[in-house]
């Protein structure tokens, strides 16, 4: 840590000694690190994705003061020390299979007492308005800066720090450097909640092509901070904002703006659940009446810029220094999935499968997996749901014999070490190519390739057949097109009566359909209408083999599932 005054300096010779009459006073508040914001324009919003973010505009922010890291359960320790602050145990942060429970459900944890609490340094979680301005009130009183929460304006000017790229470390289309810069969904993320829980981000929000290091909430400061000096304004903690929640920038009125009258404010900077989102994306959380979130915390801003270093804030970064160095050199690595996996065959259903070896002295072996069904390769979740391992390998192997008496199987790899595995590889695959008639069905299984998208499967019932379907979960901003390609092989060239199985959260236009590079039709959906029989969508088709894809491309939050879809002859 650099000191930059002879001032501060000493100040910190007298703390490391013990003898400075301001530990008295340091013992009753942490007076929070502050980094000088200077005064600016900036492109606020943007023009493309969730509404609300939409339009984009020009905001002009005067100098303030804004948290160097998000407040830590330390400090807010001292303020329910001090006020006996009565705070409900009704936070969420339950964990399984299928991650986190809605906003509306209630939760039996609380800000010093949940399952990702493990250092006094990681941001203070299971937070709501009313506590975090509580909590600012406080500290301004003690300390006389009249500290309070960021306005939204303030909070995306200072994360985007002078940048105009998709994040203040650049574009990062491929997501190989975000675990530079913040705790997010990424490779520990995927992996220890496998483990633990079976839970998968794989066919739902996805996660970092990186390792970050950490599953769950971190310590702050553990990663570079943005170009204005501060850490975690993205990833880690998402952040309750000072600024009532309104849709979109064009129209606010009155009640909208005021924070006496809103129904919801917002929050921003994703958390370690979420891969990066791009830094206009906002969120929204009831002011009062929902239980606070695990994912939930916030910090400080101020107006105007100050030069004075508290001692207790030297003190504190001291002590958050040594927690960052401790449990950097604590952290698990997991080692790497074993590269360029290829399945070749030799003679009738003798097959090779090779793979090179993972570079790592930790490898004591691999385990081979192979597939559940035929589709294991195209399904969402825990990889273990759909392969079971069939074959422990030594380190010191990178080909083995496969006698295969199926013509459709692939085959996962992963490497050992002491105590972990990794990820899976890539998919090694033989699968015969199918094709599919037209009048007919198409079942999403029998897709020849699908692209930013993943199958779930649901298991048959007793009033429910088996079925496979595509699924997607759009997080506000993100907004590519997903797509499945089908072989097909049309009787007639003619006008089709389409039906499908599929739900959406959004109304409108649901997915495209296209023969080769030629639109085909448009088809909707609507809460209110079945489509599985109503007869409200036609497409032209042209007779002959072709490829036929289906795309999906929804803007902003979005849920949506699609399982069939069936062509019928329409009657001249």
């Amino acid at each position: 840590m650099t000191l930059k005054n002879k001032e501060i300096d000493s100040r910190l010779v007298a703390i490391l000694l013990g003898i400075t009459s301001t530990l008295s006073c340091a013992s009753e508040y942490i007076a929070p690190p502050m980094v000088n914001i200077p005064q600016g324009k900036f492109m606020m919003g943007s023009n493309s994705g969730d509404a609300s973010s939409k339009p984009m505009h020009e905001v002009s922010v005067e100098s303030f003061q804004m948290g160097k890291y998000p407040v830590t359960v330390a400090e807010f320790r001292k303020f329910i020390e001090d006020t006996g602050f009565e705070i409900a145990s009704d936070c969420k942060d339950k964990l399984d299979r299928n991650w986190l429970s809605s906003p509306r459900d209630i939760g039996t944890a609380r800000w010093d007492k949940n399952r990702y609490l493990k250092s006094e340094y990681q941001p203070v979680n299971c937070m709501n308005y009313r506590e975090a301005q509580a909590y600012a009130d406080w500290i301004a009183g003690k300390t006389g800066v009249p500290y309070r929460l960021a306005t939204e304006q303030e909070f995306e000017y200072a994360m985007k720090a002078n940048t105009t790229s998709r994040y203040f470390w650049g574009d990062d289309l491929s997501m190989t450097q975000a675990c530079e810069y913040g705790n997010f969904a990424d490779q520990s993320g995927e992996y220890f909640p496998n483990e633990q829980f079976g839970a998968s981000y794989v066919g739902f929000v996805g996660y970092a092509n990186c390792d970050d290091g950490e599953p769950y909430l971190s310590i702050v400061g553990l990663y570079r901070p943005n170009p204005f000096g501060l850490y975690d304004m993205t990833g880690n903690i998402s952040q309750i904002i000072g600024s009532c929640y309104y849709e979109g920038y064009a129209k606010r009125s009155i009640r909208e703006m005021d924070l006496d009258q809103c129904e919801y404010i917002s929050h921003r900077g994703t958390s370690w659940h979420f891969p990066p989102q791009p830094h206009a994306d906002r969120g929204r959380f009831k002011k009062e009446g929902w239980s606070p979130g695990g994912l939930m915390g916030f910090r400080l801003a101020a107006d105007g810029h100050r030069k004075q270093v508290h001692d207790s804030t030297i003190k504190f970064e001291m002590a958050l220094a040594e927690a960052q160095a401790k449990r950097l050199s604590n952290r698990v690595d997991i080692p790497k999935a074993p590269q360029k996996v290829q399945l070749v065959a030799v003679e009738d259903s003798l097959y090779k499968l090779r793979w090179q070896p993972v570079n790592d002295p930790r490898v004591i072996g691999y385990e081979v997996y192979q597939s559940k069904s035929p589709y294991s390769y195209m399904l969402s979740g825990y990889y273990k749901e759909h392969y079971k391992k069939i074959k422990d390998v030594d380190s010191n192997v990178d080909t083995i014999n496969l006698q295969l008496d199926a013509d459709e199987a692939s085959f996962l790899l992963v490497t050992k070490v002491k105590g972990l595995t990794s990820l899976p590889s890539e998919t090694a695959i033989i699968r015969q190519e199918k094709q599919l008639k037209i009048p007919g069905r198409l079942d999403m299984q029998e897709s020849t390739q699908l692209e930013n998208v993943r199958l779930v499967y649901r298991k048959a019932t007793k009033d429910k057949p088996e079925l496979y379907y595509m699924s997607g979960f759009n997080h506000l901003l993100k907004q590519p097109t997903l797509s499945a390609r089908f072989n097909v092989n049309v009787a007639t060239s003619g006008w089709y009566t389409l039906h499908y199985k599929g739900t959406s959260s959004q109304n409108g236009v649901f997915f495209k359909v296209w023969q080769g590079n030629r639109l085909a039709g448009e088809v909707e959906f609507n809460e209110d209408v079945d489509d599985t029989s109503s007869n409200r969508h036609r497409v032209y088709l042209v007779a002959g083999e072709s490829p036929l894809q289906i795309t999906v491309m929804r803007e902003g939050f979005d849920y949506w599932a699609l399982g069939w879809i069936t062509f019928t002859p329409l009657e001249s």
